[in-house]
């Protein structure tokens, strides 16, 4: 934990320092600091929802743990070591969301509206093909990759049940993640965080108490994942979709006031 506080700390310390040595529209002045009561609004409207969204994960995460707790301590070592792996390929495709809301944005901004359809797509194939790419890796590769943090077989075992439902399944949750970035980028937070929460999460809890306590084997817990992302994919597509045609009529009309 200290070791983890400390890296945080010199990397955020690292990172101040570069963006007071460039010389872009992003450098870093701390003698111009100020609070921007207009942007600040902005953001927290932007951040609050994704936060909220986030801490929620955490909570529906909470039952779905308690679903592999109520197997023998081997299932748990297991799924503990295999759970690595999510954070490996999750912080890989977060990097395109991130691109993707940010081109969007500024996309959207300028008023190009075909350049905002483009990063969408460029972004959810590479996300998605980057999912694929690992969550492939590690079907092929799971028992070298669990072994880096047990040496027990039994243990090796049990993170392969979940590695042989979460390596098919890496690759779908971009179409989720990436079309909510898209959505963020068009300035919709509200909308997405709902979806998300609904979709993810609170369908999460009754699967654990629906179709879990039904069949109680790990596959069934496991196939929540794949299944909570495919639905809540559908839902923010469909989101996404309405939203995408709301900004284009929005930028038609401002463009038609402009010309007058």
């Amino acid at each position: 934990a200290l070791a983890s506080t400390i890296a945080q700390c010199v990397s955020a310390g690292l990172i101040l320092h570069a963006l007071t040595k460039v010389s872009d529209c992003y450098a870093l002045d701390f003698r111009k600091v100020r609070l921007d009561l207009n942007m600040t609004k902005r953001i927290l409207m932007l951040g609050v929802p994704a936060g909220l969204q986030n801490a929620i994960f955490a909570i529906a995460n909470l039952f779905i743990q308690a679903g592999v707790n109520s197997f023998d301590s081997l299932m748990v070592k297991g799924n503990s070591a295999a759970a690595n792996a999510d954070a490996m390929v999750y912080d890989a495709m977060a990097a395109f969301y991130m691109a993707c809301a940010s081109f969007m944005s500024q996309n959207y901004g300028a008023g190009k509206l075909d350049r905002v359809k483009k990063s969408y797509f460029i972004a959810l194939a590479y996300s998605f093909g980057l999912g694929a790419v690992l969550g492939g890796g590690l079907l092929v590769f799971g028992r070298q990759f669990l072994a880096l943090f047990t040496t027990e077989s039994a243990v090796i075992d049990a993170g392969m049940k979940r590695i042989m439902v979460m390596g098919w399944a890496y690759c779908t949750s971009a179409f989720m993640d990436c079309t909510i970035a898209a959505s963020r980028g068009l300035g919709k937070t509200v909308g997405p965080t709902v979806i998300v929460i609904l979709g993810s999460c609170v369908f999460r809890v009754a699967w654990v108490y629906t179709i879990f306590a039904h069949f109680h084997t790990i596959p069934a817990l496991y196939l929540l994942y794949p299944c909570s992302w495919a639905l809540t994919a559908a839902a923010e597509i469909v989101y996404f979709v309405f939203s995408y045609r709301h900004a284009a009529l929005r930028l038609q009309e401002r463009d038609a006031l402009a010309q007058l």
